[in-house]
């Protein structure tokens, strides 16, 4: 692919030849028009300036200049000859008059005559003269021509490459910066032409930086979470191997595990919330049904709340609701709300599932009639590792971190509120409407 500079000179240069060529051409054939004109006046002039009742007289013009090569002759009312100015190239008489064209002598001739004051004055050019200097005045007029087209072109190759002068500034201003480097441009130095380049570069670094500082507060964040369940777990580990009796035993290891399935369920979700951080791995290419998605996620965690006797249930106000996503996301978000739902609520109490239709978007409900949250803890709950005190159970916070970001993945919104009885939460994911074009039904 040719470069911006080498398209630009082609095109320019390629323009102004052939325009040159195409002025050349019509002002070659106008000269060339106009002399012949020209001519054909001068021949004209020359008839009407001979006196009338000429005596018999000739000459022979001494001036051998092609245009002075005239061949000018009069003949009286008897048609007898009484002034040639070229007795060696004597033409006929010929009846015609005014301007025409003979052959004599094996040459071509422009000839002009006229009768007046009974005599015939008759004027002979040779063509090939007239084209010899025809074609001398034509060619010294595109002398000019000739002469701007290497002047335009230089003129050309210093605009063009003048103008590109802030693309190169550009890449070596890029080129020039570590890859750590991510300050915005300066703006100042660059034409407008130029500003939506330089700005959305400077968008993208702006972007790469907070996307480099998410990893950055990630990394950190999860180390220091991993730090803590991981002393316990050595911690714990070696007060059971000083322990002797066997129901301290059986206690201590029963504690070792607890510890270790809380460090595996954090480092899952850390798994989990770095690959739902990476939009680009996240294809939303498929058709899913919600009321399936619900009672699949409610099928997976029916177990969990019949150990706690919890009533889970699903609710479909109609089977025809379909949504473009990704499933194994979307299973992943709701499957950390309805964890959630039945951890926080006590034995006994409910939690229900339900998939609606409300005519503008399709939304899925969890509530339950737990403990809920309070107002002032329900922006930050979505914050990573952030869990409201005194809720009395262990987890990573990283599960609500991980439904917002799928959510934001499906351009879903969430909404946070009472339940009806005064106790609970209800927690509502609403997805626009989608458009199923060339979209595989999962």
């Amino acid at each position: 692919m040719r470069t911006i500079r080498q398209q630009l000179l082609l095109g320019l240069m390629s323009g102004m030849v052939i325009t040159i060529i195409v002025v050349c051409i019509c002002s070659y054939l106008k000269v060339r028009h106009e002399t012949n004109e020209l001519f054909d006046y001068q021949l004209k002039q020359i008839v009407r300036s001979f006196p009338a009742n000429m005596s018999l007289q000739q000459s022979e013009t001494t001036d051998k200049h092609p245009g002075k090569k005239i061949v000018v002759q009069v003949w009286n009312k008897d048609r007898v000859m009484v002034f040639t100015s070229n007795p060696a190239k004597n033409l006929p008489c010929y009846e015609k008059t005014g301007f025409f064209e003979v052959i004599a002598g094996g040459n071509a001739w422009r000839i002009y005559s006229e009768e007046s004051n009974q005599q015939v004055v008759q004027v002979g050019q040779l063509i090939l003269d007239r084209e010899k200097i025809e074609l001398s005045l034509a060619l010294r007029s595109l002398i000019p021509f000739l002469i701007l087209i290497p002047v335009l072109a230089s003129l050309i190759w210093f605009v063009v490459g003048r103008s590109l002068q802030p693309l190169t500034k550009l890449a070596n201003a890029l080129g020039e910066r570590s890859a750590d480097s991510l300050q915005a441009l300066e703006t100042q130095a660059y034409t407008p032409e130029m500003m939506p380049i330089v700005n959305a570069i400077n968008a993208l670094f702006l972007r790469v930086d907070s996307s480099i500082q998410l990893q950055k507060m990630f990394v950190a964040d999860a180390a220091h979470e991993l730090r803590t369940p991981l002393a316990a777990l050595k911690l714990q580990l070696q007060l059971v191997e000083r322990m002797t009796d066997e129901e301290e035993l059986k206690s201590g290891i029963k504690k070792l595990h607890e510890r270790l399935n809380r460090a595996t369920h954090l480092v899952q979700q850390l798994l989990i919330l770095a690959r739902q951080s990476d939009a680009d791995e996240q294809k939303i290419d498929r058709k899913i049904s919600l009321p399936k998605l619900a009672r699949q996620v409610v099928g997976d965690f029916s177990l969990l709340a019949e150990n706690k006797n919890i009533d889970l249930g699903v609710d479909v106000s109609e089977e025809d609701i379909f949504i473009q996503g990704n499933i194994d996301s979307l299973r992943v978000m709701l499957g950390n709300v309805v964890d959630n739902a039945i951890r926080y609520t006590a034995n006994n109490g409910r939690v229900d599932v339900s998939v609606k239709n409300d005519g503008n978007r399709f939304s899925i409900i969890v509530s339950d009639n737990g403990m809920g949250i309070p107002v002032t803890d329900r922006e930050r709950i979505f914050d990573r590792f952030y869990r409201v005190e005194g809720s009395g159970e262990s987890g990573s916070g990283l599960g609500l971190a991980i439904v917002k970001n799928v959510a934001e993945l499906h351009g879903a919104t969430i909404l946070l509120s009472d339940a009806p009885g005064g106790t609970g939460l209800v927690f509502t994911i609403s997805f626009e409407f989608s458009d199923f074009n060339n979209v595989e039904q999962c």
